[in-house]
């Protein structure tokens, strides 16, 4: 792989339904100080990713292995106690960030054709699940590449539409605070995220710290252009009557609005970027969630109690969808709530606190061993110090305290 393919894989990866939180998350802060936190995101995830990548060279050259998954990773480094701290907050994102994507699909679904959301989460989890689970890998990625090349025109299209209902005056009008730009955090370091390819980018290639590093680097850097681009686009184009009526939402707003009398198409076209996101997101989440689900029933051996139904797909194909349907089915606004969640609880602990501890372990049993992030132990510790703040302020707010 060359650093340009591994860079394309690195962006590809991140650009996905995350994005579409952001606008709600940010719009307390304000878009100066949303868009300090979104750089300070972009940071601590590279941090993180590099950390991965350390890790993941490390345990590929100790073990020989090149297929290795970050979860393996740990376990590893960390043994099986970390390793099963890990998996949990695996799943738990996964989940989270399906029952978002249910909603959120079923939302748009429901709104294009006058029906109840809840019907829209089941037609949406039904038809676009059931041809990711059942159909041929050429009809999935069939589908997955014409819904990506969706996503870049309709952003592209936005970008250009925004034009006639941006007004900068309103990226100015909330200053928001400390406690605002803060809350931002989780969603923002959740649509920052393509960790789950990093230790393929790694061995790919060949464990060559510069051009991994700047894989990491540059790959990520532009959906950060992006999101910050959509970010100000949003935040400028609808004002804050519209985005209280629909909830704080300000995507949900303007796609409510329709766009305006200088754009009338910009409303279909932010809904119709919603959607592809969404689709595109889905796939890849389901099938990296399926997989977990296979590896954990069939167990290190490959012949675990459950192995039997780790090679029924339908059994599989059930405990990913259904779930994350029903959920949407009983709350079809949990589309923010569940990337919050997952960004305050399962990013934080799986790319933020893990890959410090396994690179502090891969440290102290390789002295010579080859960093990917200086600092040393200081590093480390404000990469567990960073996490735990956002934990810790998730934990207060959900009893309460905040």
């Amino acid at each position: 792989m060359s650093v340009g393919s591994a860079a394309a894989l690195v962006a590809g990866t991140t650009v996905g339904a995350g994005v579409l939180a952001l606008p709600a998350a940010t719009r307390g802060a304000g878009f100066v100080a949303s868009s300090g936190v979104l750089v300070a995101s972009w940071a601590f995830m590279a941090v993180a990713a590099l950390l991965v990548a350390e890790t993941s060279v490390g345990v590929v050259c100790a073990t020989g292995r090149v297929d290795l998954g970050f979860l393996a990773t740990v376990r590893s480094l960390c043994g099986p106690r970390v390793g099963s701290v890990a998996g949990a907050a695996y799943a738990f994102i996964h989940y989270a960030l399906l029952v978002a994507y249910a909603a959120q699909g079923g939302a748009l679904l429901a709104g294009a054709v006058g029906a109840d959301p809840a019907l829209g989460a089941v037609a949406f989890s039904g038809v676009l699940g059931g041809t990711v689970a059942f159909g041929s890998g050429d009809v999935v990625d069939a589908v997955n590449n014409a819904f990506v090349v969706v996503v870049v025109a309709s952003f592209s299209a936005l970008l250009c539409l925004g034009s006639g209902e941006f007004d900068a005056g309103r990226l100015l009008a909330t200053s928001g605070d400390a406690g605002a730009a803060f809350g931002a955090v989780p969603i923002s370091i959740l649509a920052l995220v393509y960790h789950n390819v990093v230790p393929l980018v790694a061995t790919r290639l060949k464990g060559d710290r510069p051009k991994i590093a700047a894989a990491i680097l540059a790959g990520s850097a532009v959906p950060l252009v992006m999101f910050l681009l959509w970010n100000g686009l949003i935040l400028g184009s609808v004002d804050g009557d519209a985005v209280a009526a629909a909830g704080g939402d300000p995507v949900a707003a303007l796609v409510a609005a329709e766009g305006g009398a200088a754009a009338p198409a910009l409303g279909p076209t932010v809904a119709l970027f919603s959607l592809s996101a969404v689709v595109t997101s889905f796939v890849g989440f389901y099938f990296g969630l399926r997989t977990y689900l296979r590896d954990l029933f069939l167990g290190d051996g490959g012949g675990g109690p459950l192995a039997d139904a780790a090679e029924s797909e339908v059994l599989l194909a059930a405990l990913v969808l259904a779930p994350p349907t029903l959920v949407a089915c009983v709350d079809p606004k949990i589309f923010l709530p569940a990337l919050d969640a997952a960004g305050t609880f399962g990013i934080t602990t799986l790319f933020g606190i893990i890959p410090a501890v396994a690179a502090y372990r891969q440290r102290e049993g390789a002295a010579d061993g080859e960093v990917y992030v200086p600092g040393g132990a200081a590093t480390l510790g404000a990469m567990v110090a960073i996490s735990a703040a956002v934990l810790g302020e998730g934990v207060l707010d959900g009893v309460g305290v905040l």
